[in-house]
């Protein structure tokens, strides 16, 4: 039986998010903070496929909301998949991290690595199959605000 991602529900979706983040992080293929990931992508890396995590900042911070809008804009004018989680406080407890981080940017695997497929913007560069079916989630339900921002699981 083929799972299609209209049959994804947004719980599983979650789940999918937190898989792959896990994946990145175990990789060191995952960037976090608002800051390092404005860095990364201004050093030149926006052409490797890659997928911007973001969360809405806590109530009253209009700096980093003003810096969240402008990352949105630069990953829309250069065609980087942004995925919107409900959530910064769910990245820190799932990566257990000591700081709470808005923001977190997954970039591709190398060719050749035995989870990847598909090819993108760079022939030496490929999301692996969960980072594509989040990619195609996102694709699919863009307009639909019961779905444009994921919730991932507490834990």
């Amino acid at each position: 039986m083929v799972v299609k991602n209209s049959d994804i529900s947004n719980h599983q979706m979650g789940n999918l998010v937190k898989k792959a983040i896990v994946q990145a992080k175990f990789e060191k293929r995952l960037i976090l903070g608002l800051s390092q990931v404005v860095k990364y992508l201004m050093e030149g890396y926006s052409d490797i496929p890659t997928i911007c995590l973001i969360a809405p900042p806590k109530q009253g911070d209009f700096a980093t909301h003003m810096q969240e809008v402008l990352l949105q804009a630069y990953c829309l004018e250069n065609g980087i998949n942004t995925v919107y989680i409900d959530c910064a406080d769910k990245i820190s407890r799932i990566l257990r991290l000591p700081t709470t981080e808005s923001c977190a940017l997954i970039f591709a695997n190398a060719a050749g690595d035995f989870d990847c497929e598909g090819t993108f913007l760079d022939e030496d560069y490929h999301l692996t199959k969960i980072e594509k079916m989040i990619v195609n989630y996102c694709e699919e339900h863009w307009d639909e605000d019961e779905y444009s921002t994921i919730r991932l699981p507490e834990k």
